[in-house]
């Protein structure tokens, strides 16, 4: 992958990671219902918020396949193919898929951090 690609994908990681913790965090309190805690439960309100909050995983697990996908596609083709006893073992080129899942992680981290360290100790 060039230089310039790599970056862009860095930054689109790091942002995306950022992001996307307040958006599963959000699915999450959907899927379970905890903002409604004080109203008892009800099978039309909330089985549609609970279904909502499973798509919005689905569709953030979509996305990510769809991220590491077209990271796959910019970067080299060529793959490393080495024999050992008669076999031919294929070793596929994952440096920029897991350089990307890396970024990702780190952005989910940062925005952990924040979270912990700044946003709820000024809730009291």
């Amino acid at each position: 992958m060039k230089q310039w690609k790599r970056i862009l994908f860095s930054v689109i990681s790091l942002v995306w990671g950022f992001v996307s913790l307040d958006y599963l965090i959000y699915a999450f309190e959907m899927l379970t219902g905890s903002r409604r805690s004080n109203v008892a439960y009800s099978p039309k309100a909330d089985g549609i918020y609970q279904l909502l909050g499973f798509g919005m995983f689905l569709l953030w697990f979509i996305i990510l396949a769809f991220y590491f996908y077209l990271i796959r596609k910019a970067s080299i083709q060529i793959d490393l193919v080495e024999e050992k006893d008669g076999k031919e073992i294929v070793r596929r080129k994952k440096f920029d898929r897991i350089l990307q899942g890396g970024f990702l992680l780190t952005g989910i981290l940062i925005r952990w951090c924040y979270l912990i360290f700044f946003y709820l100790p000024g809730l009291k």
